[in-house]
């Protein structure tokens, strides 16, 4: 996890105070509050100079649940392979983050597309889940398909193993998780132990995330949504990671079926490991392959 500077915790203080005071007049509404807060991406991630090779793409909109616009980009190749690849980033960061993944796969003749999530970068929206992901990736799958290959990080990469395992035709595809959620209950727990919420305010929390889904939460998990999915994968994991623990991913890791590969890391954490070159060389030969 990155190192919090002071404003940050001012007001991760702030916040703790208010819904310890918020929990002893309504575990409810504090419970609400806190899976509303979970859902907000932070603010200050909104503007970015776009990186040079953004001024050669074309500017993409889609419309999601008919009236968020998410905004994105479009690449073609000049000798084009015939398929293209999706590139989803995770919680509170942008497409932008991911531009030394364009060139090379523009050379290696893919068309390459980008979106900034609902709530973040350039995209319209307040609120950012597992489930309002899927949805804005199914349509930009409707609008912008089709979609050959499939490469996303943290928030993105769990998303997409939702998408994996529903997909069409999976032997056709691939996929890349960089750094996903292999068990959301470890995210959540460590969101519940950063906040110092008490029993009756995690409780609330969890009756809320019920109360939006017809799964348990268990479902919301990068290794079950994969373990029956038949195509080929590649699985990014640094043993570093805080954020989604290596330790999560190790059970899966040594039992996971043959069509799923991984390139485990050491040292390079969350998110260093989505930046590295040597990475970056892997993930587009896979796809390339």
């Amino acid at each position: 996890m990155a190192k919090q500077g002071f404003s940050e915790r001012m007001y991760l203080q702030f916040l703790r105070t208010k819904f310890k005071a918020l929990g002893m007049v309504s575990p409810a509404v504090a419970g609400k509050s806190a899976f509303d807060l979970f859902c907000t991406p932070f603010p200050k991630y909104k503007k970015r100079k776009a990186p040079a090779i953004f001024n050669q793409a074309k500017s993409l909109n889609v419309k999601v649940d008919g009236d968020i616009n998410i905004h994105g980009f479009e690449w073609t190749p000049s000798k084009p392979n015939g398929k293209t690849v999706l590139i989803v980033h995770g919680y509170a960061s942008y497409f932008y983050k991911f531009d030394q993944y364009i060139a090379p796969l523009l050379k290696a003749g893919f068309r390459v597309l980008g979106f900034d999530a609902p709530g973040h970068g350039t995209s319209e929206g307040k609120y950012i889940n597992i489930l309002i992901y899927k949805h804005a990736i199914e349509q930009i799958i409707k609008s912008c398909g089709p979609i050959d290959h499939f490469m996303g990080h943290s928030l993105g990469g769990i998303t997409l193993a939702l998408i994996a395992e529903t997909i069409e035709n999976p032997t056709a595809h691939k996929f890349v998780l960089i750094a996903p959620a292999t068990k959301t209950t470890t995210t959540f727990a460590s969101y519940f132990d950063m906040m110092h919420f008490n029993e009756p305010i995690r409780a609330a929390f969890l009756n809320e995330l019920n109360s939006r889904t017809s799964h348990p939460i268990t479902y919301f998990e990068a290794d079950r949504a994969v373990e029956n999915y038949k195509g080929p994968l590649l699985w990014v994991h640094d043993q570093g990671d805080r954020v989604c623990p290596y330790k999560d991913l190790v059970n899966f890791k040594n039992s996971a079926p043959e069509n799923i590969k991984f390139l485990i890391t050491n040292g390079l954490g969350h998110n260093k490991i989505y930046k590295t070159q040597e990475v970056i060389d892997q993930i587009v030969s896979f796809l390339a392959s």
